[in-house]
């Protein structure tokens, strides 16, 4: 049986990533917009199904769906 092999590098910053990737500012707007829209919608969706009195709103287990 193989050995495992454990990379110990740390994981690249931002600033390192986007060095690596450049994207334009039109994309990196894109982009940001993007993630605004699914945080917003993230913490909605949490917000209403753990404070939600009504059943048909609460979140369903994944084994009960």
């Amino acid at each position: 049986m193989r050995k495992p092999i454990h990379i110990t590098t740390p994981w690249p910053t931002p600033e390192e990533m986007e060095k690596r990737f450049p994207i334009s500012k039109a994309s990196e707007k894109a982009l940001q917009a993007l993630v605004d829209e699914f945080k917003a919608t993230l913490s909605n969706r949490d917000e209403a199904s753990v404070n939600s009195a009504e059943p048909e709103k609460r979140r369903k287990r994944a084994s009960a769906a």
